[in-house]
């Protein structure tokens, strides 16, 4: 029974495990355990076996047919656990070492992505022909937490992008064949330093169907996916919140009815407990949409432009704006209600105080950034205030001298709590909490370009490279780097609100 390199018997790989790889040591362990069958075992094996040199090594390269004899098989049955049977087969998948070891290019992209984000960690643990890496993505607030599949290879540079070149095209289409996701990773090193750009396994997959990946043409990645903050952030909040939706799709939807009977209650604030099961991003999700229904429901008679007062603070809790369907549809109906009334449109007001903002990391603060750019985009004037004690008010909506509409899913003992007042006294002051941020906002200005730009600046983000690389990123749009599957997210105003910020650089 012949064997070869690309199906290592379980022999090889487990003396490889154990370094046991020339027949000096090997032996030393092998006659180790033959003395011992003598010794404890006398009766049964009566004399010591030994292996010489040419037959390790036939062992070792596979080339050995058949069994070894009877009383040889029994020391390495006692030396091993496994029957001889099995260690002269072809070695479980999951045992075999990498088909092609990663290269230093690899290693370094590895190396980079863990050392530059704390959440991530870029696994090179690939086996087999058809093994791949693991990227884990780590939640640090709201998120739970989730990996994804990776193919990461060297790439040669093109003027704006790089190329992947088919140096094993087989192993791809493998990687790329299944329907989990999975990203290309293709990385380089430049003048500028390490780099690595993003493919969505589909994107690939599309490539290689209509003939720009084939066996002859390298799969190309666009420079506008290059791996940096922008682009790592909005990775890491669509892989987290696309994979927990999609693990509660089956609960969401079986609570979606019953939606309707909390809107008929005063007052609701149900826990945790009545949903058992819930990822942390989809209890976030439903109390949401629970939140935006409420309001929606109590803004239907609303005579007054309403002003409104939102308890985001962290990337993980405001980049919902950008990706649910439902924060879509509310911001365009607010903005077509009640921000076409008047010229100046209408007000809402965040509490960011700079303890917050320096517990967040780079790319979290371009995601609250972008979420308070598209609000902007639909004709809502943002103001920010730094007043820690400010944090604690609730997330609401004013409708001057009617009512207010207190909706909070953010830092609720709940999944939500939802309510709304008429009495004066509380109305007068969620006017004054959204006056005082208005008159103290850090981010002030009369035109959003002038709002945004002193909000970078609070945040701690380069303005110029920031509005350069939403230009780029969203005239290519990311879906083609990483593309959402669950039906409750959409990325038509994540890619609008880039392109919105990519403009303001020649306002």
């Amino acid at each position: 029974m012949s064997r070869t390199d690309t199906a290592p018997t379980l022999f090889r790989v487990l003396c490889q495990q154990r370094r046991w790889t020339t027949w000096e040591t090997f032996a030393i362990h092998f006659d180790k355990a033959a003395a011992s069958v003598v010794r404890t075992q006398p009766a049964a094996r009566p004399r010591p076996v030994t292996v010489a040199r040419r037959t390790f090594d036939r062992w070792f390269t596979g080339t050995w047919r058949g069994l070894p004899r009877a009383d040889t098989c029994y020391v390495l049955e006692q030396l091993f656990g496994f029957p001889a049977e099995d260690l002269f087969r072809p070695a479980p998948v999951v045992l075999r070492p990498p088909a092609a070891p990663a290269g230093p290019e690899q290693i370094r992209a590895a190396q980079s992505i863990e050392t530059r984000w704390a959440t991530s960690r870029l696994s090179l643990t690939t086996a087999g022909a058809s093994g791949w890496d693991t990227w884990e993505l780590d939640g640090r607030h709201v998120f739970d937490g989730t990996s994804l599949a990776v193919h990461l290879q060297a790439a040669d540079s093109l003027d704006n992008g790089v190329r992947l070149p088919p140096s094993d095209p087989d192993q791809l289409r493998e990687f790329l064949r299944p329907v989990r996701r999975g990203l290309v990773l293709g990385t380089r090193t430049a003048d500028a330093g390490h780099q690595v750009f993003v493919l969505d396994a589909p994107s690939a997959r599309s490539q290689i169907r209509s003939g720009l990946g084939a066996a002859t043409t390298p799969l190309v990645i666009p420079g506008a996916h290059q791996l940096d903050d922008l682009t790592y952030g909005i990775i890491w909040a669509i892989a987290n919140i696309d994979d927990a939706l999609l693990a509660d799709d089956q609960l969401l939807h079986a609570e979606h009815d019953a939606l309707n009977a909390y809107l008929e209650l005063p007052r609701t604030a149900p826990s945790r407990a009545s949903i058992p099961g819930l990822t942390s991003v989809g209890a976030a999700w439903i109390g949401s949409y629970f939140c935006y229904r409420h309001i929606t429901r109590h803004l239907a008679d609303a005579s007054a432009l309403p002003v409104f007062w939102t308890r985001e603070q962290y990337g993980e809790s405001s980049v919902g704006w950008l990706l649910w369907s439902h924060k879509h549809h509310y911001l365009r109906d607010i903005e077509d209600r009640f921000a076409s009334r008047t010229a100046r449109g209408v007000t809402r007001a965040f509490c960011l105080p700079e303890a917050v903002v320096k517990d967040s990391e780079p790319y979290e603060l371009i995601l609250l950034f972008l979420s308070i750019a598209l609000m902007e985009m639909h004709r809502v004037n943002v103001h920010v205030s730094d007043e820690p004690e400010m944090t604690a008010v609730d997330g609401f909506v004013l409708v001057p001298g009617q009512r207010a509409v207190i909706a909070n899913w953010i830092r609720a003992e709940g999944i939500w709590q939802a309510t709304t007042t008429s009495s004066h006294a509380m109305m007068r002051d969620y006017a004054d909490a959204v006056g005082q941020a208005a008159q103290h906002s850090v981010a002030p200005g009369t035109t959003p370009p002038e709002r945004l730009q002193a909000l970078a600046s609070y945040l701690g983000l380069d303005w110029v490279w920031l509005t350069r690389r939403c230009r780029e990123l969203g005239e290519r749009g990311i879906a083609s780097m990483i593309r959402p599957r669950s039906r409750l997210i959409a990325l038509d105003e994540f890619e609008s609100t880039l392109r919105f910020v990519g403009e303001l650089a020649t306002s």
